[in-house]
Protein backbone atom coordinates (compact mmCIF):
# COMPACT_ATOMS: atom_id res chain seq x y z
CA UNK A 1 0.00 0.00 0.00
CA UNK A 2 3.11 2.22 0.70
CA UNK A 3 4.30 1.89 -2.27
CA UNK A 4 1.40 2.34 -4.60
CA UNK A 5 0.29 5.63 -1.93
CA UNK A 6 4.11 6.48 -2.76
CA UNK A 7 3.34 6.47 -7.20
CA UNK A 8 0.13 8.22 -6.71
CA UNK A 9 1.48 11.18 -4.86
CA UNK A 10 4.27 10.67 -7.57
CA UNK A 11 1.85 11.25 -10.52
CA UNK A 12 0.09 14.07 -8.49
CA UNK A 13 3.08 15.83 -8.22
CA UNK A 14 3.55 15.24 -11.73
CA UNK A 15 0.28 16.40 -13.07
CA UNK A 16 0.24 19.05 -10.72
CA UNK A 17 4.46 20.55 -12.66
CA UNK A 18 2.51 19.82 -15.90
CA UNK A 19 -0.50 22.14 -15.18
CA UNK A 20 1.39 24.72 -13.70
CA UNK A 21 3.92 24.54 -17.02
CA UNK A 22 0.62 24.36 -19.23
CA UNK A 23 -0.39 28.21 -17.14
CA UNK A 24 2.83 29.52 -17.43
CA UNK A 25 3.14 28.89 -21.04
CA UNK A 26 -0.42 30.24 -21.70
CA UNK A 27 0.47 33.38 -19.00
CA UNK A 28 3.50 34.31 -21.57
CA UNK A 29 1.61 33.34 -24.98
CA UNK A 30 -0.94 35.94 -23.24
CA UNK A 31 1.67 38.67 -22.52
CA UNK A 32 3.33 37.65 -25.81
CA UNK A 33 0.16 38.73 -27.89
CA UNK A 34 -0.18 41.92 -25.96
CA UNK A 35 3.20 43.07 -26.88
CA UNK A 36 3.01 42.15 -30.34
CA UNK A 37 -0.48 44.08 -30.21
CA UNK A 38 0.82 46.92 -28.70
CA UNK A 39 3.97 47.09 -31.33
CA UNK A 40 1.56 46.95 -34.27
CA UNK A 41 -0.86 49.87 -32.78
CA UNK A 42 2.57 51.92 -31.96
CA UNK A 43 3.64 51.23 -35.63
CA UNK A 44 0.20 52.04 -37.24
CA UNK A 45 0.67 55.60 -35.46
CA UNK A 46 3.69 55.78 -36.96
CA UNK A 47 2.96 55.51 -40.34
CA UNK A 48 0.02 57.92 -39.84
CA UNK A 49 2.40 59.99 -38.24
CA UNK A 50 4.40 60.17 -41.43
CA UNK A 51 1.41 60.28 -43.91
CA UNK A 52 0.06 63.42 -42.08
CA UNK A 53 3.89 64.79 -42.50
CA UNK A 54 4.23 63.19 -45.95
CA UNK A 55 1.60 65.08 -47.03
CA UNK A 56 0.81 68.44 -44.90
CA UNK A 57 4.57 69.30 -43.87
CA UNK A 58 6.13 70.09 -47.00
CA UNK A 59 8.02 72.90 -45.94
CA UNK A 60 9.64 73.47 -41.78
CA UNK A 61 6.98 76.52 -41.10
CA UNK A 62 3.90 74.13 -42.51
CA UNK A 63 5.67 71.31 -40.11
CA UNK A 64 5.76 73.11 -36.94
CA UNK A 65 1.99 74.48 -37.40
CA UNK A 66 0.75 71.31 -37.63
CA UNK A 67 3.10 69.62 -35.01
CA UNK A 68 1.51 71.73 -32.94
CA UNK A 69 -1.72 71.55 -34.07
CA UNK A 70 -1.29 67.81 -33.46
CA UNK A 71 0.20 68.29 -30.31
CA UNK A 72 -3.11 70.44 -29.41
CA UNK A 73 -5.31 67.46 -30.85
CA UNK A 74 -3.19 64.59 -28.71
CA UNK A 75 -3.69 66.79 -25.79
CA UNK A 76 -7.29 66.47 -25.99
CA UNK A 77 -7.86 62.95 -27.29
CA UNK A 78 -5.61 61.80 -24.20
CA UNK A 79 -8.02 63.57 -22.02
CA UNK A 80 -10.85 62.01 -23.47
CA UNK A 81 -9.55 58.35 -23.48
CA UNK A 82 -8.02 58.91 -19.65
CA UNK A 83 -11.58 60.31 -19.13
CA UNK A 84 -13.55 57.15 -20.46
CA UNK A 85 -10.81 54.50 -19.30
CA UNK A 86 -11.97 55.83 -15.55
CA UNK A 87 -15.36 56.10 -16.13
CA UNK A 88 -15.41 52.01 -15.90
CA UNK A 89 -16.77 51.64 -19.25
CA UNK A 90 -15.21 49.08 -21.70
CA UNK A 91 -12.80 50.55 -24.02
CA UNK A 92 -14.73 48.23 -26.77
CA UNK A 93 -18.03 49.96 -26.31
CA UNK A 94 -17.34 53.16 -25.79
CA UNK A 95 -15.17 52.96 -28.69
CA UNK A 96 -18.47 51.26 -30.18
CA UNK A 97 -20.92 54.35 -28.31
CA UNK A 98 -18.59 56.94 -30.45
CA UNK A 99 -18.59 55.26 -33.65
CA UNK A 100 -22.68 55.18 -33.57
CA UNK A 101 -22.58 58.60 -32.57
CA UNK A 102 -20.45 59.96 -34.92
CA UNK A 103 -21.85 58.39 -38.01
CA UNK A 104 -25.57 59.38 -36.77
CA UNK A 105 -24.43 62.50 -35.58
CA UNK A 106 -24.37 64.67 -39.29
CA UNK A 107 -27.69 63.48 -40.48
CA UNK A 108 -29.61 63.85 -37.38
CA UNK A 109 -28.78 67.57 -37.26
CA UNK A 110 -29.75 67.86 -40.97
CA UNK A 111 -33.03 66.34 -40.11
CA UNK A 112 -33.57 68.13 -37.13
CA UNK A 113 -32.63 71.74 -38.81
CA UNK A 114 -35.10 70.57 -41.56
CA UNK A 115 -38.11 70.04 -39.51
CA UNK A 116 -37.53 72.87 -37.01
CA UNK A 117 -37.47 76.67 -37.13
CA UNK A 118 -35.36 78.46 -39.47
CA UNK A 119 -33.51 80.16 -36.41
CA UNK A 120 -32.69 76.84 -35.01
CA UNK A 121 -31.77 75.42 -38.12
CA UNK A 122 -29.29 78.40 -38.74
CA UNK A 123 -27.47 78.25 -35.17
CA UNK A 124 -27.21 74.31 -35.99
CA UNK A 125 -25.20 75.18 -39.35
CA UNK A 126 -22.89 77.54 -37.67
CA UNK A 127 -22.16 74.79 -35.26
CA UNK A 128 -21.35 72.26 -38.37
CA UNK A 129 -19.54 75.05 -39.45
CA UNK A 130 -17.49 75.45 -36.52
CA UNK A 131 -16.86 71.55 -36.28
CA UNK A 132 -15.34 71.43 -39.50
CA UNK A 133 -13.19 74.43 -39.21
CA UNK A 134 -11.87 72.50 -35.57
CA UNK A 135 -11.33 69.55 -37.86
CA UNK A 136 -9.03 71.67 -40.42
CA UNK A 137 -7.33 73.35 -37.03
CA UNK A 138 -6.58 70.18 -35.72
CA UNK A 139 -5.43 68.44 -38.41
CA UNK A 140 -7.91 65.86 -37.92
CA UNK A 141 -10.73 64.07 -36.69
CA UNK A 142 -10.96 64.56 -32.12
CA UNK A 143 -13.22 61.24 -32.21
CA UNK A 144 -12.24 59.11 -34.94
CA UNK A 145 -8.48 59.44 -32.96
CA UNK A 146 -10.43 58.54 -29.45
CA UNK A 147 -12.24 55.64 -31.43
CA UNK A 148 -8.25 54.04 -32.24
CA UNK A 149 -6.96 54.70 -29.08
CA UNK A 150 -10.11 52.87 -27.43
CA UNK A 151 -9.66 49.48 -29.12
CA UNK A 152 -6.72 49.57 -31.56
CA UNK A 153 -8.89 49.71 -34.48
CA UNK A 154 -8.51 52.02 -36.91
CA UNK A 155 -11.61 51.27 -38.92
CA UNK A 156 -13.21 54.88 -39.89
CA UNK A 157 -16.93 56.18 -40.88
CA UNK A 158 -15.28 57.42 -43.99
CA UNK A 159 -14.41 53.65 -44.71
CA UNK A 160 -17.67 52.66 -45.68
CA UNK A 161 -17.49 55.51 -48.58
CA UNK A 162 -14.04 54.34 -49.68
CA UNK A 163 -14.93 51.26 -49.79
CA UNK A 164 -17.97 51.81 -52.35
CA UNK A 165 -15.31 53.74 -54.89
CA UNK A 166 -12.86 51.01 -54.26
CA UNK A 167 -10.44 53.21 -52.33
CA UNK A 168 -7.63 52.14 -50.29
CA UNK A 169 -8.30 52.47 -46.45
CA UNK A 170 -5.35 54.82 -45.49
CA UNK A 171 -5.00 58.17 -43.44
CA UNK A 172 -4.44 60.50 -47.12
CA UNK A 173 -7.68 59.34 -48.42
CA UNK A 174 -9.49 59.11 -45.39
CA UNK A 175 -8.59 62.58 -45.06
CA UNK A 176 -9.43 64.09 -48.46
CA UNK A 177 -12.82 62.58 -48.57
CA UNK A 178 -13.93 63.94 -45.64
CA UNK A 179 -12.97 67.13 -46.74
CA UNK A 180 -14.73 65.91 -50.09
CA UNK A 181 -18.39 65.04 -48.25
CA UNK A 182 -18.06 68.11 -45.67
CA UNK A 183 -18.42 70.47 -48.39
CA UNK A 184 -20.84 68.45 -50.26
CA UNK A 185 -22.95 68.66 -46.90
CA UNK A 186 -22.18 72.10 -45.87
CA UNK A 187 -23.28 73.19 -49.26
CA UNK A 188 -26.00 70.96 -48.86
CA UNK A 189 -26.94 72.56 -45.22
CA UNK A 190 -26.40 75.86 -46.47
CA UNK A 191 -29.23 75.62 -49.44
CA UNK A 192 -31.59 74.15 -46.70
CA UNK A 193 -31.06 76.86 -44.11
CA UNK A 194 -31.18 79.59 -46.85
CA UNK A 195 -34.12 77.79 -48.70
CA UNK A 196 -36.24 78.14 -44.94
CA UNK A 197 -35.51 81.91 -44.74
CA UNK A 198 -32.74 81.49 -42.10
CA UNK A 199 -30.68 83.89 -43.05
CA UNK A 200 -33.19 86.52 -43.29
CA UNK A 201 -32.49 89.98 -40.89
CA UNK A 202 -34.56 88.76 -38.32
CA UNK A 203 -33.05 85.91 -37.79
CA UNK A 204 -29.14 87.16 -37.97
CA UNK A 205 -30.28 90.00 -35.56
CA UNK A 206 -31.69 87.09 -33.32
CA UNK A 207 -28.43 85.81 -33.71
CA UNK A 208 -26.37 88.79 -33.21
CA UNK A 209 -28.54 89.74 -29.92
CA UNK A 210 -27.81 85.92 -28.67
CA UNK A 211 -23.60 86.57 -29.33
CA UNK A 212 -23.33 89.29 -28.36
CA UNK A 213 -24.64 88.61 -25.05
CA UNK A 214 -26.88 91.71 -25.67
CA UNK A 215 -29.75 90.24 -23.37
CA UNK A 216 -27.09 90.87 -19.97
CA UNK A 217 -28.25 94.37 -20.77
CA UNK A 218 -31.74 93.66 -19.34
CA UNK A 219 -30.38 92.56 -16.34
CA UNK A 220 -28.90 96.13 -15.64
CA UNK A 221 -31.23 98.39 -16.77
CA UNK A 222 -34.28 98.23 -19.31
CA UNK A 223 -37.24 100.88 -20.91
CA UNK A 224 -39.66 102.38 -18.52
CA UNK A 225 -42.68 101.11 -20.01
CA UNK A 226 -41.53 97.65 -19.55
CA UNK A 227 -42.44 96.02 -16.22
CA UNK A 228 -40.09 93.32 -16.26
CA UNK A 229 -36.89 91.61 -18.27
CA UNK A 230 -39.29 89.18 -19.40
CA UNK A 231 -41.16 91.50 -21.48
CA UNK A 232 -38.04 93.85 -22.37
CA UNK A 233 -37.04 90.22 -24.22
CA UNK A 234 -39.94 89.81 -25.59
CA UNK A 235 -40.20 92.70 -27.51
CA UNK A 236 -37.24 91.87 -29.16
CA UNK A 237 -39.25 88.67 -31.18
CA UNK A 238 -41.80 91.24 -31.98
Amino acid sequence: MNYHENVNETNNKDNLGEKEIKEKEIKEKEIKEKEIKEKEIKEKEMEINKEVCGSRCDNKSGGANVGIRKRIRDFIVNKHVEFIKNSGIPPDLASLIIKIIHFRLPFDLFLTAHFSSPFIALCLWIFVMCVFSCFLFLDGCVLSSIEYKLNGNSLNVMDIFLWMFKMEANFKNRYKSTIIAAIIYLTLFFLMVYNKGGFASNNLNKLMYFMTFSYFTGFISYDKHVDNVEDLVKTFYK
